[in-house]
């Protein structure tokens, strides 16, 4: 009788401390919480201590990552979000379009469109990484690819809110291309026409010798 009650008193105990520990939450649990009540600087606190315990998990890495970003520490979350492509799994295309919106806050944007293809690789359907790196390839005067990008944008996100406007910026930029596409055969058309001039009047004035020293700004 006496075993069967210590037993009973053991299996109880036992019991009561698995309640316990499931009802204790975990730094990472603590920073999904403040994660979600829009609680930046208490997250990042647990979600460190996370990290300390679990360097493995790809989601910590994410949310710090982006947390970083969100307190304008933007090298942390650069250097946070390379430390978590090494042991991210469903969310390399997600490390990479982050690290690229890091990048274009701190004004490169070339490395910025570089990690958005980088992201695109891994996910050509990620609306986001389109219009991102388009908006990279404008700063880069790249303006032909951030067109194409600007369209594929809009077809993966047709209910985009801002489709008014990127449909009238692609308008003005195509127009704007076209110009100067004008402008280029312009000056090509003249220079046909000049020679063509000199060679009718080569008779009456001395021969044009092209040195190879001047040059042409078709774009000012």
């Amino acid at each position: 009788m006496t075993k069967r009650l210590i037993l009973a008193f053991l299996i109880m105990i036992f019991a009561l401390s698995a309640l316990h520990a499931q009802a204790t939450p975990t730094a990472f649990d603590l920073g999904e919480k403040y994660w979600v009540e829009n609680k930046p600087e208490e997250a990042k606190i647990q979600f460190e201590a996370a990290l300390v315990r679990d360097n493995r998990n790809e989601k910590i890495y994410y949310y710090l990552g982006i947390i970083y970003e969100q307190l304008a520490n933007n090298q942390k979350a650069i250097e946070t979000l390379r430390n978590g492509l090494l042991v991210a799994r469903s969310m390399t295309h997600l490390f990479y379009y982050h690290i690229g919106n890091n990048y274009f806050t701190l004004n490169d944007f070339t490395l910025a469109e570089k990690n958005f293809t980088l992201a695109i690789g891994e996910d050509s359907l990620f609306p986001g990484a389109y219009l991102n790196r388009a908006n990279s390839r404008m700063k880069l005067i790249q303006y032909k690819p951030a067109v194409e990008d600007y369209k594929t944008y809009l077809r993966l996100d047709p209910d985009s809110p801002q489709r008014p406007q990127i449909e009238a910026l692609i308008a003005l930029l195509e127009g704007d291309i076209a110009a100067q596409q004008d402008l280029l055969n312009n000056v090509l058309n003249s220079i046909k026409n000049a020679s063509s001039d000199t060679k009718t009047e080569s008779a009456g004035t001395p021969e044009y010798k092209d040195t190879g020293t001047e040059t042409i700004d078709i774009l000012d």
